[in-house]
């Protein structure tokens, strides 16, 4: 736990643009994703499973194709004319996210604690 929160840089909070409080992951499915150093991936279809807190990011490797859940809270805009999401961490953090499982519920909470943590959001350091 402890190596783990020494990588993590929190998301401020108040860097939080109030339009990604708007829209919810269905209504983001096809926006492009850009990390802090570029583009992540799209927004998945399978968001609308997610609930309205998360979305789910296919991210779009040379050879592979991974499927990691993202907090809303972790969001820093959204461009909706230009149909980006805009989050507050690099590329390699997302990517390297617990895998979304269909299987697995967002309601869990012990994933959403694990995902969370992740990420860096408050009340999990």
């Amino acid at each position: 736990m402890t190596e783990l929160n020494a990588r993590l840089t929190p998301f401020p909070l108040e860097a939080h643009d109030m339009t990604a409080d708007r829209l919810t992951g269905p209504e983001l499915v096809g926006y492009m994703v850009e990390a802090t150093d570029g583009s992540v991936g799209r927004v998945d279809a399978v968001s609308k499973e997610a609930g309205p807190e998360h979305v789910v990011v296919d991210t779009r490797d040379v050879l592979l194709s991974k499927k990691v859940l993202l907090p809303m809270a972790a969001v820093t805009a959204i461009d909706e004319k230009a149909q980006r999401l805009h989050v507050g961490h690099n590329a390699d953090r997302i990517k390297s996210a617990p895998h979304f499982d269909r299987d697995m519920r967002v309601t869990d909470p012990g994933f959403r604690t694990l995902i969370n943590e992740h990420y860096g959001l408050p009340g999990t350091l």
